[in-house]
Formats: structure tokens, C-alpha cells, sequence
């Protein structure tokens, strides 16, 4: 169940206060920068202090020019939570943008999921990520999950990406509509590749397959942002524009979440695309 951000402070805070604190929280949402301002303020609230340059906190950003987080990242921060806290109750650790671990066959998740399983005492982990659906399975089932609502979003400073407007395409039969919608998701995702092999075509200095695998992680991470972008504009913008009943805006919103969950099972992209849409118009 989605929260407004000041919901899971509060929750957050009644937790410490009654001693049920976890050990690991996995915070996701639609925006990078409310997670950010999320798991912040989440670590202050434990430290009972600004997290800046605290002792007792530390964070993991994507790094190389992969935008990953490295195995080399996960190992010192594993160093730093096995020392016990300076000052505070607790040692406070942030790892942002989380699915990045799992990139480059998920080295980095897998470096540090022995660390989730059995956290050092003192010590609280968070984790935030705007693509859930490309975690680890074993990754998501050891962290306690807060999931910060589409409705938390300033609607002003949603705007309507280009590629989504043939989305809202008049067209009266539902079938035909789920059809042509799921063409226009295609076409949006193949610029996306596109778009990432043309970041490394003139780059000689990447072998050919770390260039490879490079385009497919940045084409993953671009279909999923893509995915959010659908379900950003129907759970703000779809019932002013489309019409759209609440509970129709719903069934959207779910669809598009099995969308995420098939693709990260590998399931075929374009029966799974073509089954989300027909499952926004109802049709199955």
C-alpha cells in the first residue's frame, strides 16, 4: 500500500519509539529525488541528527562509467557496518538507486546479500529504488518494504513525456486500442535502444562486450522508467485527460505492475506488453 512520505516518517518514528525497528527497509517510489529526501530524513530520525558527514552514517551511489554499484562498493561499506557505531545508537546505511547492484549479473546484490541476511548488530540498511522489479527476489524478501506513493508527487511538476501522448490516440473499439497502445510502447522502447547504442558507438575504448552489455542494462533501466511513466500519468493525469474512471485508473496502474514483474522473469516482451494492455481495457 502506497504512503505520502510524512505517513512513513511517522510510522518510522512510532517503530523506534516501541523498539520494532528492522533491520532492512527497501523504499521505493516514482522519483529519485523524493527516495533521496525519503531515506535522509528516515536516517535522521535514527540518529537524531543531520546525516551529513555523521560518523555513523554511510551511502553507496552508482558509480563507473556504468552507472553501477560495484562489488568494491558493497565490500567497504560491509567493512564500515561491522565497526561499531561512534556516537549513535545505530549505524545508518543508504545504498540509492538499489537495482543498480544488479547490473552486470548482479555481483554486487550478491556480494552483499549475506550482510541482508545476517545484518551486523547496531546497524540499519536502507534501500531505495524506482525499479523494484529489477531487484533480486532474495534481495526484496530480506527488507522490510515502504512504498512511497504516486500521490506524494507534486502534480505541477509532472509533465507528459512526448512518446505518451499517441497513448491517449482516439480510437473507440477497446481491442484495437490495447493493440495500438502496445505498438506505441514497442516503437518508444526500440528509440530507447537506439538511443543507448548510440552512447557508445563512437567509444573506443570499451571492449565490444562490456559495450553490449552496457547498452542492455541502460535499455532495462530505460524500459522500466518507461513502465513508471505510464503509471506516473494515470494515477495523476489519466481521469482530467482520458476520462478515466478511479477504478479503471487502478486496473492500469496494476497492469502495468505485472508488466514490470513479467519482464524481470524474462517473460516474451511483446505477449507481455500485448497482455497488459489488454488487461488496462479489461479485456482479460
Amino acid at each position: 500500500m502506497p504512503f505520502r512520505s510524512e505517513e512513513l516518517r511517522q510510522r518510522f518514528a512510532t517503530s523506534i519509539e516501541q523498539g520494532r525497528m528492522g533491520h532492512s527497509y527497501l523504499l521505493t517510489g516514482d522519483r529519485a529525488d523524493s527516495l533521496e529526501n525519503l531515506a535522509l530524513g528516515l536516517a535522521a530520525q535514527v540518529l537524531n541528527a543531520s546525516p551529513q558527514d555523521h560518523p555513523d552514517f554511510h551511502s553507496v551511489w552508482p558509480e563507473s562509467k556504468s552507472r553501477s554499484i560495484t562489488v568494491a562498493q558493497m565490500r567497504e561499506l560491509e567493512r564500515e557496518l561491522y565497526l561499531r557505531p561512534f556516537t549513535a545508537p545505530l549505524k545508518v546505511a543508504v545504498i540509492f538507486d538499489a537495482e543498480r547492484m544488479c547490473m552486470g549479473g548482479a555481483s554486487a546484490a550478491n556480494a552483499f546479500l549475506k550482510t541482508l541476511e545476517e545484518p551486523p548488530a547496531h546497524t540499519l540498511i536502507l534501500l531505495t529504488s524506482g525499479r523494484p522489479a529489477m531487484l533480486l527476489p532474495t534481495i526484496i524478501s530480506r527488507c522490510l518494504r515502504l512504498d512511497l506513493g504516486f500521490e506524494d508527487i507534486d502534480a505541477g511538476a509532472v509533465h507528459e513525456p512526448e512518446w505518451i501522448r499517441p497513448w491517449y490516440a482516439s480510437q473507440p473499439n477497446p481491442g484495437l486500442r490495447a493493440y495500438a497502445r502496445a505498438e506505441v510502447l514497442h516503437r518508444h522502447w526500440a528509440d530507447i535502444r537506439e538511443t543507448a547504442e548510440s552512447h557508445l558507438k563512437d567509444n573506443s575504448e570499451v571492449e565490444e562486450d562490456v559495450a553490449k552489455a552496457l547498452v542492455e542494462a541502460e535499455f532495462q533501466l530505460g524500459r522500466q522508467e518507461s513502465i513508471a511513466q505510464l503509471q506516473r500519468w494515470y494515477w495523476r493525469r489519466s481521469e482530467g485527460v482520458a476520462g478515466t474512471a478511479e477504478l479503471e485508473r487502478i486496473r492500469a496502474v496494476k497492469a502495468l505492475e505485472g508488466l514490470q514483474a513479467a519482464l524481470a522473469q524474462n517473460c516474451e516482451a511483446h505477449l507481455a506488453v500485448e497482455y497488459a494492455c489488454l488487461k488496462i481495457e479489461g479485456l482479460v
